[in-house]
C-alpha cells in the first residue's frame, strides 16, 4: 500500500514547474556564475547556451535575461546583444558613496525604533551571517554577505529602500565578483562586518559612521586601486 509521503512525492513529482520558476531558475544561475568567476564583467552572454544547458525555452531565458538588465546586472547593447556588466573604477567609489548614505538612513531606523524590534530583526539577520560567512564555498559566502545588508534594509521597514534593493544587489554582486578575482580575505570581510554591528549596537552615530566608511567606502577605494593596477599591467 502507498504511504501517504509517497503519494505526496509522486503527485510532487507531476507538479509542471512554472515559468516564474524558470525564470528565477536562469536568473539564479546567471547570478552564480558571476560569483563565481564563470561570468567575467564585460563577457557576453549566449542565450542559445543557456536555453541548452539550463533547459528552457528562449521565450523563458529572455524574461530572464531582461529582468537582469533591468536591475543593472546585464548591459544590453546594439547589434551585440547582452554583457554582463562593468563597473568603472569612479563607478566604484560613487556606488560606496550612495551605499553609506542608504545605509546610514536604515540604521537610522533601525535606532529609533523604541520597541527594538527593529534591533531585533537585525540581530537576527547577523546570526545568519556569523553562521554562513565562513563556508568553503565561495557562492555561500557571496549570499551570506548580500543578505545581511538586505537584512539592514528589510530591518529598517523603509518601503522605498526595498524598492530599490534590486540594483543595489545588481551592483554589489558585480563588485563582489571583481573583488573575488582580486584578493581573497574572509578574516578581514568578517572582521570588518562585526565592527560595524558593534557600532550599530552602540546607538553612537558618528561611530557607526566610520565603521561604514570602513566598511563601505575604505573597501572601494581599496580594491579601485587593485582593480587599476590589474588593468594597468594587462
Amino acid at each position: 500500500m502507498e504511504t501517504a509521503r509517497g503519494a505526496a512525492e509522486r503527485t510532487s513529482a507531476r507538479t509542471p514547474v512554472s515559468n516564474t520558476e524558470r525564470r528565477q531558475r536562469v536568473i539564479d544561475e546567471i547570478k552564480r556564475r558571476i560569483v563565481l568567476g564563470e561570468l567575467r564583467p564585460g563577457e557576453r552572454i549566449i542565450e542559445a547556451d543557456l536555453t541548452s544547458s539550463l533547459e528552457v525555452s528562449r521565450p523563458t531565458a529572455r524574461e530572464a535575461l531582461n529582468q537582469m538588465a533591468r536591475d543593472g546586472f546585464l548591459i544590453q547593447e546594439a547589434y551585440r546583444g547582452l554583457r554582463v556588466a562593468d563597473i568603472e573604477v569612479d563607478s566604484m567609489l560613487e556606488i560606496a558613496r550612495v551605499r553609506v548614505a542608504l545605509d546610514t538612513e536604515a540604521i537610522d531606523e533601525i535606532l529609533d525604533d523604541s520597541t527594538g524590534a527593529r534591533m531585533a530583526r537585525l540581530e537576527e539577520s547577523w546570526e545568519r551571517f556569523e553562521s554562513e560567512s565562513n563556508a568553503a564555498d565561495p557562492l555561500a559566502v557571496h549570499e551570506a554577505h548580500i543578505r545581511f545588508h538586505r537584512g539592514i534594509w528589510e530591518a529598517a521597514g523603509n518601503y522605498l529602500l526595498m524598492r530599490i534593493w534590486p540594483v543595489v544587489e545588481a551592483q554589489m554582486t558585480i563588485i563582489l565578483a571583481y573583488d573575488q578575482f582580486t584578493r581573497r580575505d574572509a578574516e578581514r570581510a568578517h572582521a570588518i562586518h562585526a565592527a560595524l554591528m558593534r557600532a550599530i549596537r552602540s546607538g553612537d552615530r558618528a561611530r557607526i559612521r566610520t565603521a561604514l566608511d570602513v566598511h563601505t567606502m575604505d573597501s572601494a577605494q581599496e580594491l579601485a586601486l587593485l582593480v587599476s593596477g590589474s588593468s594597468d599591467q594587462d
